[in-house]
Order: C-alpha cells, then structure tokens, then sequence
C-alpha cells in the first residue's frame, strides 16, 4: 500500500472521524488532536515506547522528547517498511522490539457467504480446539489480545456440534467503545476453500451491528490476511510501528 496515493473519499468521513477519535484515545491524545489538516502531530509520552502513526493524511509522534525532536528530521510519511522508526531510533535500536501492522477498516455489512447454511458455534471451547491446532506463531498473531465476546467458529458438519472439528474462527475485542478489533484463524489444513471469509463476514457484520466500526489488523507481509480484509470490504488507510523496550 502507498499511503502517499491514499483517497480520503475511500472512506466514510464521519467514520474516518470516530476511527481518529479511537486512536486519540489508544495514544492518549486530546479527543480532538487527530480533527487537524497539519501533516503531523506530536505527543510526548513518559515511557521510552515509541509510536508512529500513519492514519489517513496525519502522521503521528508518540514518544519520548528525544524521538519527537529526532522525528523532525525525517521527511515524508511513514510507510509499511520500518524506515521512519529505524530513523528516529538510531543507535537506539538495539533496545528495541518493533512491530508493525496495517490498519484497514468496514463499513458496510456484506450479504455474500460461500457456504450454503454454515453450522456456527458460538462457544470459545472451539476455538480452542483450533488453536491446538495451529502454529504457535499463527495464534499469537490472531488472539494475541484477549476476545472478549462473539466468536464465530466454523465446524464441520460431519459430526454433532460438541465433536464436530473447528475449521475457522473469527472474534472481534471492542476498543475505546467504537472499534471491533478483529481477530482470524483457520485451522492449516483447511486453508483456501473459503472458511475464514465466512467467519470474517459473520464477525464484521456483528460489529457493524452492535454500532463499532471494524478495525483489521495485519502484518505488512502478511498478504493472505490483507486480500482476505479486502475481500470483506475492508479499506486499509493507515500503519502503524510501535517500539517497544525490550524486557
């Protein structure tokens, strides 16, 4: 994705709004600092964590004074590559674990399901199940926050529901009263025959009808999971780089 080409008109102003107003709040900002046409805004932070933000037209520096001012130097906008943070932590960066995620957003409820009457659990025993079954790496990427509520796990219909097997799940965590994080797995053996769309439409229709705007989540290089959100209509309009200090 290049965020230079990014099209406000891609996405539902008022919803881009709510969206900044979430992200306000995970950074600690006023409600109102993202409601800006500069370019940038800074916060300085008490930690030694290091944000970047890129949401739609407005970068954001979250850091210590050292970041920010380091930040000024730094031309353009950040993108999925981890440039900018490399930059702003300089010889720092040995100290530091940085992780990166696109950030794509629903809007709209979709009506399209490839699997005629799917038998769907609601029950987090069977995502569980699936979780034993996948790669330790693909489960902490999905659930690595807590879900707290409305799963939706697909299972085989060859057996009764308490022994049929997990196929996919998808859940989704509120955030900040306005944001559904979602979250996808699918057990790899099972892969490429469509199960995390159904999921993944069943949870983003959820969320749109509890009245949250769904947030997607993904690695830069994780394209399965970006075609898979753009699939379900989801808009990317952002990244974001966290540096966290090492323990």
């Amino acid at each position: 994705m290049d965020l230079s080409l990014f099209d406000a008109g891609r996405f539902d102003s008022h919803k881009l709004d709510i969206v900044r107003l979430a992200w306000c709040r995970q950074l600690g900002l006023d409600d109102t600092a993202l409601n800006t046409d500069a370019d940038r805004v800074e916060h300085l932070v008490s930690t030694d964590h290091v944000t970047v933000l890129q949401l739609a037209d407005t970068t954001v520096i979250a850091g210590p004074s050292w970041a920010i001012d380091t930040s000024r130097s730094v031309t353009g906008r950040p993108g999925e590559d981890r440039t900018w943070m490399s930059s702003i932590l300089g010889d720092r960066s040995d100290r530091y674990e940085i992780g990166t995620h696109t950030l794509a957003y629903g809007s709209d409820i979709g009506h399209s399901i490839d699997v005629h009457d799917p038998l769907i659990s609601h029950d987090a025993v069977h995502v569980r199940n699936l979780a034993a079954k996948c790669a330790d790496a693909d489960v902490a990427e999905a659930f690595g926050q807590a879900v707290s509520r409305n799963w939706f796990t697909l299972l085989g219909d060859g057996r009764p529901a308490d022994s049929a097997h997990s196929l996919a799940s998808a859940g989704y965590s509120e955030e900040h009263i306005v944001l559904a994080d979602m979250r996808v797995l699918t057990d790899p053996n099972h892969r490429r025959r469509g199960h995390a769309q159904v999921v993944g439409r069943l949870a983003t229709n959820d969320a749109i009808d509890e009245g949250l705007i769904p947030q997607w989540r993904s690695r830069p290089e994780n394209s399965i999971a970006r075609r898979l959100a753009a699939r379900l209509g989801y808009t990317e309009i952002g990244v974001c780089h966290k540096a966290v200090v090492r323990a």
